[in-house]
């Protein structure tokens, strides 16, 4: 099944802003491992869609009825109001990105995963001890925020980088 493409026209039913033939051309520009199958490779697409879907983005969606998070209207960046259609290439570039980086995430072993860190100790040589993650649980564990992707979408969402809380 063909992917719809968001073409910056707020469509109803588009399902990915990148098709197969980018993501191809993409993990050749950048040396990342997809499937090689189309079908994969759209599925990869419509599965980054969604994760970007839960994303808080700048501003609000054109259209009511438009299906993906992008276009926006009341994007504020580099100092200028961006137009309502306004589609950016990073937005672009990041799906695919998190695309790879699901595909990696579904293709590692789970003994390769590193845990969360629990121990991190500094006398003269740094010692770092990570969680162990079962081979029992069948989670997998989102695609870590040093990734590609989150670089790509970083001017794009309502928080970047470091912020404080006061309690």
């Amino acid at each position: 099944m063909t992917l719809i493409i968001e073409d910056g026209t707020s469509k109803p039913d588009a399902e990915s802003y990148a098709s197969a033939e980018d993501l191809a051309m993409y993990a050749v520009k950048f040396g990342t491992v997809i499937p090689a199958g189309v079908p994969e490779q759209e599925a990869l697409l419509r599965r980054a869609a969604l994760a970007m879907d839960s994303m808080s983005w700048k501003g609000r969606k054109s259209a009511g009825e438009q299906s993906l998070s992008w276009p926006r209207r009341e994007v504020h960046l580099d100092g200028e109001n961006k137009p309502a259609n306004y589609l950016p290439a990073r937005i672009q570039y990041g799906q695919m990105a998190l695309a790879a980086e699901i595909h990696q995430d579904d293709i590692d072993p789970v003994e390769k995963r590193k845990g969360a860190v629990l121990l991190d100790r500094v006398e003269g040589v740094v010692t770092r001890q990570y969680a162990a993650i079962p081979n029992t649980s069948n989670r997998l564990l989102p695609a870590a925020p040093d990734r590609p992707s989150a670089t790509q979408f970083a001017d794009y969402l309502q928080k970047r980088g470091l912020f404080a809380v006061r309690a």
